[in-house]
């Protein structure tokens, strides 16, 4: 539903709650072209700030962001490097414990402030006072089942009693249009009843359908129109709390999505090195238990620089320094960043299509050969690639009116939200970008 904006009052600088809501695989062109359906967000830009874009991490994938906002800690601080951790069976990092640096959930509770997520990223165990954590078996799309076992006791009852109804694998299902819009019933009964100092929320259904037709596709289209409305829902709530003048909302995205056609399998070319890649879409990562470290990166780089000029135009090699730079996993040797277009897999060969979350199809290709033809869209590349920019916009209690900044970085959502609530949280990559608050 379209929030309506009748009688809204002027807010103040005095903020006691900022609620944060990511929109999986949101991308600029989504609230800047007017093609697009979301007249909520246009409306939250004219009261508020946004960003030209927002820069994800390296890769640019949802778990090492969504930890990025909560703990202004890059990958090769924070200990989440990608999705699923290295030598994963098909779980995935859902538990906040692989957090190696304080996250919010952590200084809001030292300061005596309550705190919510709703499916958000890595927060399983996390010390969070209503929690309904993102979590689900491998090989189902069904995100309540397994959530059941670990969110705060007696809050999923409390929510299908007053809100949503029973919650089942037909409206807590990845592959449905209903899993945000029942999330954004979830969240607006939570914040209108349970009235958090911080609520951080992900919607996943964008994300889903660009893995499936590409970054402009229909249903992404339809996709964004949900969640669009399931923010309309709390934003209603918001204003019927009674709380509007002291609440600011922030809208996110973790990367931004590229349309794809080709897979590469680069580990087809080092089968005789002691290393390998592990993918992450539109990037790779090397990593060797080898004392050889020099001869690892020589022979590997030898293999990829072999090959025809038409293919090696496809991706470029980033070596350590340059990780360095990005924040990225220390313990890989190099990455590999592909062009828009491409991703990699980390397969020798044709294998069985097994689902464990979202773009994870892409890993088991059953087609053989070294370059092979895919469809659909995917995420991970180089975070400074247009393609994979997201999007930024706040407006409420403490946020500048008619703002507009150039960038930021997904690191310093922590920053901005400790700032909005008069918390000291000294984060190790995020800063305080100017141009936001209004104080």
């Amino acid at each position: 539903m379209l929030f309506n904006t009748a009688c809204t009052p002027v807010f103040s600088q005095s903020t006691r709650h900022v609620i944060l809501i990511s929109i999986d695989g949101f991308h600029p062109d989504m609230y800047l072209d007017s093609g697009w359906p979301c007249p909520n967000l246009r409306y939250l830009i004219r009261r508020g700030t946004y960003a030209d874009h927002l820069i994800s991490t390296f890769p640019s994938y949802t778990y090492p962001s969504h930890t990025a906002m909560v703990t202004g800690a890059q990958p090769a601080r924070s200990g989440i490097g990608f999705n699923q951790p290295i030598g994963s069976q098909g779980e995935w990092s859902w538990y906040a414990k692989a957090i190696k640096v304080p996250t919010l959930w952590d200084v809001l509770k030292k300061n005596g402030l309550s705190t919510a997520a709703i499916e958000w990223p890595a927060t399983v165990g996390a010390p969070i006072t209503w929690n309904l954590p993102e979590i689900w078996r491998p090989g189902s799309v069904d995100r309540i089942g397994e959530a059941r076992k670990y969110a705060t006791t007696g809050l999923i009852a409390e929510i299908e009693q007053n809100a949503t109804g029973r919650l089942d694998s037909l409206n807590c299902d990845d592959d449905r249009l209903a899993l945000d819009q029942t999330l954004g019933l979830a969240a607006a009964y939570v914040f209108g009843f349970k009235r958090p100092a911080f609520m951080a929320v992900h919607f996943a259904n964008v994300d889903s359908f660009e893995h499936r037709e590409g970054r402009d596709g229909d249903s992404v289209r339809i996709a964004l129109a949900g969640d669009d409305r399931a923010i309309g829902d709390i934003l209603e709530a918001i204003k019927n709390s009674g709380e509007a003048d002291s609440t600011a909302v922030i809208i996110v995205g973790d990367h931004g999505f590229a349309t794809i056609d080709t897979i590469m399998r680069p580990n087809r070319l080092i089968r005789e090195v002691p290393a390998r890649f592990i993918a992450s879409g539109g990037s790779a990562f090397l990593y060797s238990r080898s004392a050889d470290k020099n001869g690892i990166i020589k022979a590997v780089t030898d293999s990829l620089n072999a090959l025809p000029r038409g293919k090696r135009k496809l991706f470029r090699i980033i070596d350590r320094k340059e990780l360095d730079g990005m924040g990225a996993d220390s313990a890989a040797l190099l990455a590999l960043s592909a062009e828009p277009g491409m991703v990699f897999s980390a397969s020798m060969g044709p294998a069985q299509a097994v689902s464990n979350g979202p773009g994870t199809f892409i890993q088991q290709n059953q087609l053989e050969g070294l370059f092979i033809s895919t469809h659909g869209g995917h995420h991970g590349y180089d975070p400074n690639l247009p393609e994979m920019y997201t999007g930024f916009i706040a407006e409420g209690a403490g946020i500048a009116r008619g703002g507009h900044i150039h960038s930021l970085r997904e690191v310093d959502i922590a920053p901005l939200v400790a700032a909005l609530l008069g918390i000291d949280f000294k984060t190790p990559d995020g800063q305080k970008i100017s141009g936001i608050l209004s104080f």
